[in-house]
């Protein structure tokens, strides 16, 4: 059930990427270990959640940053990107189970909002919270999602 929570400033190393929803694994295939890769590289161990942050999203295209949560003194250098998403009421959504599943949950966001006089003011974004390298029962999977609210 969706509730509308007070959402923490983040900062996120990512990479900005185009995808359609069928291409969607296969770029987050792609990002997500380039950039643990190059953070890596850099030096960086405070590492948090990956995380995608759609800004904008339709049936065919979507525009979108991917990466990993990030500590607040860390420098970036490219090919990475920072992101920094500020403290904000957002309406959020706790999906339990696969990815393919997630469209649901997130359809069921904009209507709380909506039913609450409340506006978006960006797009959503999902935080996997469960490792699925370290959890193969894709049933366990929790991914939180938060629509930041204006």
């Amino acid at each position: 059930m969706p509730e509308i929570v007070q959402m923490e400033a983040r900062r996120a190393a990512v990479m900005h990427a185009s995808a359609s929803t069928e291409e969607l694994p296969a770029t987050f295939a792609r990002i997500f270990p380039a950039v643990f890769e190059a953070l890596t590289e850099q030096g960086v161990t405070d590492m948090g959640h990956v995380i995608a942050v759609y800004h904008s999203m339709d049936a065919n295209q979507m525009e979108l940053s991917a990466g990993i949560e990030i500590g607040n003194d860390i420098d970036l250098a490219a090919p990475l990107a920072l992101l920094e998403l500020p403290a904000c009421d957002a309406v959020k959504a706790d999906h339990y189970g696969p990815y393919e599943g997630l469209y649901q949950t997130h359809e069921s966001i904009w209507p709380f909002a909506q039913e609450r006089g409340r506006v978006p003011s960006s797009g959503p974004i999902e935080r996997y919270i469960t490792d699925p390298e370290a959890e193969p029962d894709t049933s366990k999977w929790h991914t939180e999602i938060l629509l930041p609210l204006q």
